[in-house]
C-alpha cells in the first residue's frame, strides 16, 4: 500500500496547550507522526512511502472561505509584528454567538479583524490551537498530502479495474482536521484533510488532477486565491457519491458541519459521548435539507464499550444500515483516528483493548456489504498514545489488505 508523508508535517510543534485547567505539552506532538513511520517503514514489504505534489490553493479553497485561510496564512507574522510572543499563537477570547448577537455580523467581523487576538477569538473555538512559525506549512501540506492520496487513489482504481483488486492508500499527515469547519479551527485542526480530499475527488476527473498535479514547493509569500483550473461540473460528469467513515474517538463537528445539506455525501461516526466537542455528536443529528438522512453518528458510552461493542456497531452500520446499503457509495474515505485505544492520554474507550479490533476494522472497510469494491482513502486523524500509534495505525491498513 502507498503512503503518502512529508517531514515537513511534524515541522508543526507548539510548546503548550490549556486542557480542562491544566497547561501541559501540546499533546498533538510531532512524535504521533514519527512513531507511524517508523512502523511503516518496518515493513518495507506491505508500505511504501511516497511524497506529496501541490495541487494548489483551489482545491482547499472549495471546501475553506478565503478570509479563514488568510488568517491562517498571516497570524503567526501579525502576532509577532504587534510584540507578542513568538513561542505560540493562542487564544483567550471566543466569539460566542450568544454574547454578541445583537451586533450586526459584519460590524462584530470588523471589529474583531483589528486585533491578532480578535483574530484568534473569530477563527478559533477552543484553546488546543495555537500557532507556530511552521503551523501553516504543515496545515498546507497536510492538505496536500490528502489531496495526492486521492488522486492516486483514482489512479489505482483505473489500474486494478482489470485485475480484480481493491485501491486503497494511506494519507499519512498532521495536523489532523476533522474538526475544523469551513471556517473555524478546532481540536488540534485547521484544514480538514478528509473533507478537501472528499470535495477533490467530487470536483475533478482524473485527468484534471493530472493536469493540477505539480512538484511540491511551498512558499509562505504566495497569495491565498485559487491558481489551478476550476471544476467543471456538468450533467455528464455526475457527482461521485463518497461515504466517510469517521473512526476517531472524538466526533468529527467540522466534516459533519461540512456536508451536513449534501445527499452526495454520507458521514458516519462512532465516538464518544457526551464528550469533546461537548456540543455535537447526538444521534439526533441526521443533516439538513437534501443532506436529511445522509448523516449517522453513533455516540458511545466510553466508560463502557468494549471491543465488542464496538465491533458490532460498526458492522451493524456498514453490513444492515438501509440507508447506508442504499446510498451505495462509489468511494470510501476512512477518518482513521487511533485514539479509541484505551490507554489514550485524552481519549480512550476503556474496554477497547484488543489490538486486533483495529485489523477487524480494516477487514469491515473492505469486505462489508456497503464498501465490498470501493476505494478507500485512509486520511489520518487523532491518536496520542505515541508508543503504539504505529502498530494500530498499521493493523487497520494490514486488515484491509489481508482480508
Amino acid at each position: 500500500m502507498d503512503v503518502v508523508y512529508s517531514e515537513d508535517c511534524a515541522l508543526h510543534d507548539p510548546p503548550f496547550e490549556l486542557t480542562r485547567g491544566v497547561v501541559k505539552p501540546y499533546v498533538e506532538s510531532p512524535a504521533r507522526l514519527e512513531s507511524i513511520k517508523k512502523f511503516i517503514d518496518s515493513q518495507p514489504s506491505t508500505f511504501t512511502i511516497t511524497e506529496p505534489c501541490d495541487y494548489s490553493l483551489t482545491p482547499i479553497l472549495n471546501v475553506h472561505k478565503e478570509d479563514y485561510l488568510q488568517f491562517l496564512h498571516t497570524i503567526y507574522e501579525d502576532w509577532v509584528d504587534q510584540g507578542l510572543p513568538k513561542n505560540a499563537v493562542t487564544g483567550e477570547c471566543f466569539n460566542h454567538t450568544n454574547s454578541f448577537n445583537k451586533i450586526d455580523p459584519e460590524i462584530l467581523k470588523e471589529t474583531a479583524l483589528m486585533t491578532p487576538s480578535g483574530r484568534v477569538g473569530m477563527y478559533v473555538f477552543d484553546l488546543s490551537i495555537a500557532f507556530t512559525s511552521k503551523t501553516w506549512l504543515s496545515t498546507y501540506t497536510a492538505a496536500q498530502i490528502a489531496l495526492t492520496a486521492a488522486h492516486k487513489l483514482l489512479q489505482l482504481q483505473k489500474e486494478n479495474e482489470e485485475k480484480g483488486k481493491v485501491a486503497a492508500i494511506y494519507g499519512l499527515c498532521r495536523p489532523p482536521g476533522h474538526h475544523a469547519n469551513c471556517c473555524v479551527a478546532g481540536g488540534y485542526c485547521f484544514v480538514n484533510n478528509a473533507a478537501v480530499a472528499v470535495k477533490f475527488l467530487q470536483d475533478y476527473t482524473l485527468e484534471e488532477m493530472n493536469i493540477m498535479s505539480k512538484p511540491l514547493e511551498f512558499n509562505p509569500k504566495d497569495s491565498i486565491t485559487a491558481s489551478g483550473p476550476k471544476p467543471k461540473l456538468s450533467a455528464d460528469k455526475p457527482k461521485k457519491k463518497i461515504m466517510i467513515v469517521d473512526v476517531d474517538y472524538h466526533h468529527g463537528n467540522g466534516t459533519q458541519d461540512i456536508f451536513y445539506d449534501d445527499s452526495s455525501v454520507l458521514y458516519i461516526s462512532l465516538h464518544g459521548f457526551p464528550d469533546y466537542p461537548f456540543f455535537s455528536g447526538s444521534a439526533k443529528e441526521i443533516g439538513r435539507g437534501e443532506g436529511q438522512g445522509y448523516n449517522i453518528n453513533i455516540p458511545l458510552d466510553p466508560k463502557t464499550t468494549t471491543d465488542e461493542i464496538y465491533l458490532d456497531h460498526l458492522t451493524k452500520v456498514l453490513e444492515e444500515n438501509q440507508t447506508v446499503q442504499e446510498f451505495n457509495a462509489d468511494i470510501i474515505v476512512c477518518s482513521m483516528g487511533l485514539d479509541t485505544w484505551h490507554e489514550d492520554p485524552i481519549a480512550g474507550m476503556k474496554g477497547l483493548k484488543n489490538v486486533e479490533t483495529y485489523f477487524k476494522i480494516g477487514g469491515l472497510l473492505k469486505n462489508s456489504k456497503s464498501c465490498k469494491g470501493r476505494p478507500v482513502l485512509f486520511i489520518q486523524e487523532g491518536g496520542y498514545t505515541i508508543e503504539k500509534l504505529g502498530q494500530l495505525a498499521c493493523r487497520i491498513l494490514q486488515g484491509f489488505l489481508e482480508s
